[in-house]
This record gives C-alpha cells, sequence and structure tokens, in this order.
C-alpha cells in the first residue's frame, strides 16, 4: 500500500473503551384497532438489578448469539413467550452507549400475534402504548452529573494519580414520558425517541419517492 493509495473499505465498529454489559433488546411494535403500539414490559420486584422498571424486552448478548440481532430475539422469545417466528424485524436502531454500565443495540419489530406467556422469573406485567402518543408528547428533560476517580491500581504518575475524591466531569441527558401512572425513562426514552426519529425519516423518503414516480 503507497501512501496516495487509499485503504481498502471495511466495517467501522465500536472501539469500546468502556467496561459496558454488551446487550440487546427488541422494540416490539403492534396494532390495535389499526393503530401502532410499543410494548412495554415492566420488571419484576423480585430481580436484583432494575426491580420494577419499564423496559423493552431483551438482555445480554450471549457467546453462543449470532449476533445482536439474535439475542434480541432469543431474549424475546424468553420473556414474553412468543416463538421469532411471530416477530418481524424491520430493522436496527442506533446502538447505545450508556454511561451507567451497558451498552445496548435495539431492533424494531412487527409482532403478528398478542398471545403472550411472560416469563413471570422477569416480568410482572406488560402495557401498550400508542406511537402516536410519543409523538404528541414531549418527554420531562434532566441532566444526571458524571464524575470519575482512579481505581484501585491505578498507575501513579498520571494527571489522575493520587485523587481520592470525585470529580465533576460531564452531564448526559435524561429524559422522562408519563404514561397513565407509568414513569418510561433512561435507555428506553432514549430508545423511543431514536425509533420516532427513524420512523419520520423513513416516512420522509417514501413520500419524496412517491413525488418522483
Amino acid at each position: 500500500m503507497t501512501r496516495y493509495e487509499a485503504w481498502p473499505e471495511r466495517v467501522v465498529r465500536q472501539n469500546v473503551c468502556m467496561n459496558n454489559k454488551l446487550c440487546a433488546v427488541v422494540v416490539p411494535v403492534i396494532y390495535i384497532d389499526g393503530a401502532a403500539h410499543l410494548v412495554f414490559e415492566v420488571r419484576s420486584s423480585k430481580l436484583d438489578w432494575q426491580p420494577g422498571e419499564i423496559c423493552f424486552p431483551g438482555g445480554a448478548i450471549e457467546p453462543s448469539d449470532d449476533s445482536a440481532e439474535a439475542a434480541a430475539l432469543r431474549e424475546t422469545e424468553e420473556e414474553l413467550g412468543i416463538h421469532s417466528s411471530r416477530m418481524y424485524v424491520w430493522g436496527p436502531l442506533d446502538y447505545v452507549e450508556s454511561p451507567v454500565g451497558v451498552t445496548v443495540w435495539p431492533f424494531a419489530a412487527y409482532l403478528d400475534t398478542t398471545a403472550f406467556k411472560l416469563s413471570k422469573n422477569e416480568i410482572d406485567h406488560i402495557f401498550t402504548v400508542p406511537v402516536g402518543w410519543f409523538e404528541d408528547h414531549k418527554p420531562t428533560e434532566a441532566k444526571i452529573e458524571l464524575a470519575t476517580r482512579p481505581a484501585d491500581g491505578f498507575p501513579v504518575g498520571l494527571e489522575l494519580s493520587g485523587q481520592t475524591e470525585w470529580e465533576k466531569r460531564q452531564t448526559y441527558n435524561v429524559y422522562i414520558y408519563h404514561y397513565n401512572g407509568y414513569k418510561i425513562w433512561g435507555i428506553t426514552a432514549h430508545i423511543i425517541r431514536n425509533f420516532l426519529d427513524i420512523q419520520r425519516q423513513m416516512a420522509s423518503s417514501a413520500d419524496e419517492a412517491a413525488l418522483q414516480k
């Protein structure tokens, strides 16, 4: 390869710098009386991690999973009790690298059944929200501060060496949707916003294509 020669085309991958847990979720869409709804899970209060919180079906990407999408479908099968053949994946959303310790790959999918058999060990109950409701209701916005300090064993001689107190570094945005007594927030709210943005882009592209015919 010469200095004037471009590299061969390559797939750009994530350059991981955070020790996050890798996860994948399905953003499940069902239709009720002709209107699109998102399906949400309320996690069991018996769980050690995020008990009682609202989320989309999904979980950790295991070494046995062929892909993030495969992990999302597998977890959704286990949690909602439906076969992956009843899930029609529309496509991936943008992945979320969260400062709370997880990186999440979401996939939007249409479910052609509502005959769910919930995993009661993980899920307390489910509920749905019309997609149009999110279009008409803006979330509450807030910020959380991030701070850092070196962990045990951090090398001496660097700027952070000897620092024992937390030092403010940055903030990240938090969005909260309030729907019929439910508070939908955190990573789930970020995924909803991204889903809505992509839906608008798809609709705009379809409109442009129709005009060009």
